[in-house]
């Protein structure tokens, strides 16, 4: 009987044994005496340890592929605002196999990196998302009387309540509250200042702005007017009222120079070097004033601040109407400087509007004059005591109490730096870049402090 059943186990060896045998098959004789070959499914261990394959060492960590889910997100997101993902494994859900090229575990340094290109490259825009609109043609403007209503909201226009405005985008006719929106035009328009265009054309060209801000705006543009000597008729006086920010520019740069030659040929007449230096801003305009007893003045400028690292701020536009009262007579056409001493005064110059109210003294003959002011300026922003100086032209004398109303030229900013957002605030305390039109400002405030330190 033994030497039967050692036969039978023989056979039942050398049928496992055979390559052409199917140990899955259904009708195999069960063979749970005989030890068979398993692959063992071993479990992820620590990458820091090792782990045993059959009594061999493996030093290589095992890699597994991880899915990315809304659910290990917000787990990974909560982790890391709680700071509790420190020390901690975040569990990965690890049915799903996915590529580890963008893939990353959230308990790391590294996030998830989206596949989609972003809208805006570090460089600019992404040209190809908006060719069409940099590359647009300026459209023919559709005739008045092509429609009798707004081509947007129906409105019938009206002689004075609803009037008809052109879309410089798209040349179609709207009324005003559908073409509030001022937008500046690609490249082709010819076009550096902000103009009007329709809502629908608002939106299209809004995210183009920065880039048309700092490509075609006047802000950028080299200036033109930067000659201030005798050779050229603007330099030899400078007019009350500047129609743009590069006049504006050009007057402030001649007023300075000017300063300068009154510090080099007698000091004592110029501006103390010692104030000058501790000034946190600076406001140049030229006025014209003119009256006896009761005097009327009008005049236009800019006004610049000191940033915190001793440069100066781009500058922002203001226009200046006042009136005098005392004995005084004749006519005056003055270049002032107001020197803001603290940041009282700067704050002061970022409101819309600002009153100040001093007492001064001007005498002048000819081309040759002086005025010495004291004032005190309060707005909405702040309030600060100035200390102004002036150089005057004209037939003038008298001592008088003086009153001003101060206001930003918001629309004159506005076609200047192309932004329709842009506040004095942001202009003045450092939120703008220099601009290249205002290079000639710059160099004449510099040649004025080295001419007064010498």
């Amino acid at each position: 009987m033994a030497t039967l059943n050692e036969k039978v186990k023989e056979k039942i060896k050398f049928k496992y044994e055979d390559d052409d045998y199917d140990g899955d098959s259904p009708q195999s004789p069960s063979l749970g005496f005989i030890p068979t070959k398993i692959e063992p499914n071993y479990p992820i261990i620590d990458s820091e340890e090792d782990y045993v394959d059959d009594g061999f060492d493996s030093a290589e960590p095992i890699q597994e592929n991880v899915q990315v889910n809304l659910k290990n997100v917000l787990t990974g997101l909560i982790a890391i605002v709680t700071g509790s993902n420190k020390g901690h494994d975040v569990s990965l859900d690890h049915n799903t196999p996915s590529s580890s090229s963008n893939v990353s575990f959230l308990g790391s340094s590294s996030v998830y990196i989206p596949s989609a290109p972003p809208l805006f490259e570090p460089t600019g825009i992404n040209y190809s998302v908006y060719k069409d609109l940099l590359e647009a043609e300026p459209p023919h403007w559709l005739p008045d009387s092509s429609t009798t209503t707004c081509m947007h909201c129906s409105s019938p226009f009206t002689a004075i309540t609803c009037g008809r405005h052109h879309c410089r985008f798209c040349g179609g006719i709207f009324c005003r509250n559908c073409s509030k929106g001022r937008c500046l035009m690609p490249i082709k328009f010819r076009q550096r200042s902000p103009q009007r265009v329709c809502d629908s054309c608002y939106e299209r060209l809004d995210p183009l702005q920065a880039v048309l801000i700092n490509s075609i705006s006047n802000a950028v543009q080299v200036a033109k007017h930067d000659v201030v000597d005798w050779t050229c008729t603007r330099g030899w006086l400078n007019l009350p009222i500047g129609l743009s920010m590069e006049d504006e520019i050009y007057k402030a740069s001649n007023t300075l120079r000017g300063y300068c030659h009154v510090a080099r040929s007698d000091p004592e007449k110029s501006i103390p070097h010692a104030l000058l230096s501790q000034a946190q801003g600076l406001a140049i305009l030229t006025v014209a004033k003119a009256g006896a007893l009761l005097s009327y003045k009008l005049g236009t400028g800019l006004v610049i601040s000191r940033r915190s690292d001793g440069s100066w701020s781009a500058p922002s536009a203001i226009l200046s109407l006042g009136f005098g009262w005392g004995a005084q007579v004749g006519g005056e056409l003055m270049d002032f400087i107001i020197v803001l001493h603290d940041l009282k005064a700067v704050k002061t110059f970022c409101s819309r509007m600002h009153f100040s109210l001093g007492a001064g003294c001007s005498a002048s003959a000819g081309p040759i004059g002086r005025v010495l002011e004291a004032d005190f300026r309060a707005g909405d922003r702040g309030s600060g005591l100035c200390y102004t100086y002036s150089r005057s032209k004209g037939a003038f004398v008298g001592v008088s109490l003086e009153g001003n109303l101060v206001t930003t030229r918001r629309d004159m900013n506005v076609k200047f730096y192309g932004d329709p957002y842009l506040s004095t605030s942001d202009i003045l305390l450092g939120m703008v870049d220099q601009p290249k039109a205002a290079q000639p400002l710059y160099t004449a405030l510099r040649d004025l402090y080295v001419g007064l330190r010498q």
